[in-house]
């Protein structure tokens, strides 16, 4: 599915210092120092903050130096949608430092210090 929006690939690398959307939520924010980050804000359907308003969840996409346009709609696209079933991306994705974690149990220093013919230095 092509997705579109008003910002294009030259604007993102000129525009100035500022909060910048592009359409449905999903903007490129630009720092003073120049640096450029995408954010997707998302009403999550059924959640209310303190006053009772409706729940606003700003999700950062990643850099815009990593993340294409066209990557940060399509991600922007699957947080709304899981706004609209009522999930809050936010809590309910898994934290990156646990994806692909490995299995294997690794060797530490413990074992090979007690073993006698490592401590000898013999084969």
């Amino acid at each position: 599915m092509v997705l579109s929006g008003k910002l294009t690939k030259k604007l993102v690398e000129s525009l100035g210092a500022g909060r910048h959307g592009d359409g449905d939520g999903l903007y490129l924010v630009v720092d003073p120092s120049g640096t450029r980050r995408w954010i997707a804000r998302v009403i999550v359907k059924g959640q209310r903050n303190k006053k009772g308003a409706p729940l606003r969840t700003a999700l950062g996409l990643g850099g815009a130096d990593i993340v294409t346009i066209n990557q940060a709609r399509e991600r922007a696209l699957e947080y709304r949608r899981m706004a609209k079933q009522g999930l809050n991306s936010r809590f309910n994705r898994m934290p990156f430092w646990r994806i692909n974690l490995p299995t294997r149990r690794w060797s530490t220093f413990r074992p090979i210090s007690f073993d006698s013919s490592v401590m000898r230095g013999r084969p």
